[in-house]
């Protein structure tokens, strides 16, 4: 790219050299043509004036720009469409059974047994139970009686009926009496008698006596210069300087050590372009009713085994 800049730059630099020389050219000619360089005729426009001719060429450069564009990276908002799922709220009817139980809680009166402290009378008499062995008669031999299951056949009716429950709607007709009284609250002023205001007593202002203000003597203290006697200059003995060995350390290689910079990876950010579907489905859930079974009381009869306990008297062979 640079290569290509220069030589065009180069073409037309020489472009125009050729241009001006050109021009030159032909200025000569047209002068030589009306003598002016020779001294003919009414002398040179430069006499005129008194002033000395200078064929001078002042070269008027060119200078040519050259815009270079440079791609700058510049952040393109880019709006990708997607689907948008909207909530809509839905009437949904819930089926409710005709006619439905209604469980009605009840307060009912539990009762709590308390302790009380009872009196008992010292001594007291303590029944001890103290098991012992009861001989039992048994006759010789004894029948023993074992359940032997075995298998019962019960006849069933071809076809047999089944029971199906069917709920159906019952019509219950409540009495309510015609015309019935309501009863409707309306407010009304009630006056209450109060009684007209009455004398109280107030205990009438008494004289205080307060106390005048006295004057406090406050001290003030005034800072004055006391002279505290010194006595005259005197003489004290000071020590004369006396020579100390002091071990001058005789200087010895050492370990010197040279920070080195060592380059160290630091993590920039790469921008990573990742491929979106167009248009992406975002997937919502969507809540929706279910049906719930509410329970009601169904009366269905169960058969209850009794059992018949055959007594075995045993009064004769006790005799």
């Amino acid at each position: 790219m640079k290569l290509k800049i220069c030589f065009f730059l180069a073409l037309i630099a020489l472009a125009h050299c050729e241009e001006k020389a050109a021009d030159k050219k032909s200025d000569e000619k047209k002068q030589e043509k009306r003598g002016l360089d020779h001294g003919l005729g009414y002398g040179s426009f430069g006499d005129f004036n008194g002033h000395e001719s200078h064929h001078e060429h002042h070269e008027h450069i060119k200078t040519v720009e050259v815009v270079k564009k440079v791609p700058v990276p510049v952040e393109h908002v880019k709006h990708v469409p997607y689907e948008v799922i909207k909530h809509v709220p839905v009437e949904v009817k819930v089926p409710v059974p005709q006619p439905y139980t209604v469980e009605k809680h009840v307060p009912y009166p539990v009762k709590v047994f308390v302790k009380v402290p009872v009196h008992v009378p010292q001594p007291y008499t303590v029944e001890k139970k103290i098991p012992y062995e009861v001989k039992v008669l048994v006759p010789q031999p004894y029948t023993v009686e074992k359940h032997v299951p075995y298998e019962v056949k019960v006849p069933v009716p071809q076809p047999y009926t089944v029971e199906k429950h069917v709920p159906y709607p019952v019509k219950v007709k409540v009495p309510v009496p015609q015309p019935y009284t309501v009863e409707k609250h309306v407010p009304y002023e009630v006056k209450v008698p109060v009684d007209k205001p009455y004398p109280v007593p107030v205990p009438k202002p008494y004289p205080v006596t307060v106390e005048k203000p006295y004057p406090v003597i406050h001290e003030k203290h005034v800072p004055y210069e006391v002279k505290v006697p010194v006595d005259k200059p005197y003489p004290v003995p000071v020590e004369k300087p006396y020579p100390v060995p002091v071990k001058v350390p005789v200087p010895k290689p050492y370990n010197v050590y040279k920070h080195v910079p060592v380059p160290v990876e630091k993590p920039y950010p790469v921008h990573v372009k990742v491929p979106v579907d167009k248009p992406y489905y975002v997937e919502k859930q969507v809540p929706y009713p279910v049906e719930k079974p509410v329970p009601y009381p169904v009366k269905v009869p169960y058969p209850v085994p009794v059992h018949v306990h055959k007594e075995h008297h045993y009064e004769e062979h006790e005799l």
